[in-house]
């Protein structure tokens, strides 16, 4: 009896024309939110392991603006589920180009919000706002090529990248040789996904001085993605 396959999150090698490209400009888009995010709303979009430690200091006095980061975990959650539902029933082909137009609809609503809310000047309440918007931006953004060559790699945490990356790089000096090709790959993927998220921290931070349109120089960038997406090419007709 065949039993469907639990569902596999998409690998960047089978979807994208320049992988590594892809990953690079998605996890240093997210990087730069989420450092912008942070230095306006006073909570993370896409670093939610940050917010789940705000929700918790909050209530003791030790962060008051944590009903930012309790809007931002449950917008990030609750969009990145709906989108890996619709990615697993979509076909191959269509699958990341409907996540990236999910992605760019909340981006661009987001980017509006920015706008019309500056930047969140006026308080909690349009800060809860803005952090909600932007977290379903990234929340839908994570479920977008979280494997590359069937190496986990998250685009908008690194925490478990850390980690992994520690593990990988053991076993690539340490290990047994029959393992040794996979775990240096894993390691190389790993540290380029962690500097590829420190400059986008610096980027975010710089652009600072330019609040009303980091959102939407955001929604530019992931524009991009859709160029660096591959065509399945047809199979070859066989000639008799």
């Amino acid at each position: 009896m065949n039993r469907s396959a639990p569902y596999d999150p998409a690998d960047s090698y089978r979807e994208f024309r320049r992988p590594l490209a892809a990953l690079v400009l998605a996890v240093v888009t997210a990087g730069a939110l989420d450092s912008f995010a942070f230095l306006r709303y006073g909570a993370f979009v896409a670093n939610q392991s940050g917010n789940a430690i705000f929700l918790g200091m909050g209530p003791t006095g030790g962060h008051s603006t944590w009903p930012v980061s309790a809007a931002s975990i449950v917008a990030f959650a609750t969009a990145a589920g709906l989108v890996s539902l619709l990615r697993g029933r979509t076909g191959p082909t269509s699958a990341p180009l409907v996540d990236i137009a999910v992605t760019e609809a909340a981006m661009i609503v987001w980017a509006a919000l920015n706008l019309a809310l500056a930047y969140g000047r006026d308080g909690t309440a349009s800060r809860v706002l803005l952090a909600a918007a932007g977290a379903a931006a990234m929340g839908s953004l994570t479920t977008l090529a979280s494997r590359t060559t069937g190496i986990a790699t998250p685009i908008t945490y690194q925490s478990g990248t850390t980690t992994k990356t520690g593990e990988r790089a053991a076993r690539w000096l340490l290990g047994p040789a029959a393992g040794r090709a996979r775990a240096r790959r894993g390691t190389l993927l790993g540290l380029l996904a962690l500097v590829s998220y420190s400059v986008g921290g610096a980027v975010g931070t710089l652009a600072q001085h330019r609040p009303r349109w980091v959102p939407l120089w955001g929604t530019l960038a992931l524009a991009v993605l859709i160029l660096l997406l591959r065509r399945h090419p047809r199979p070859a007709s066989r000639r008799g």
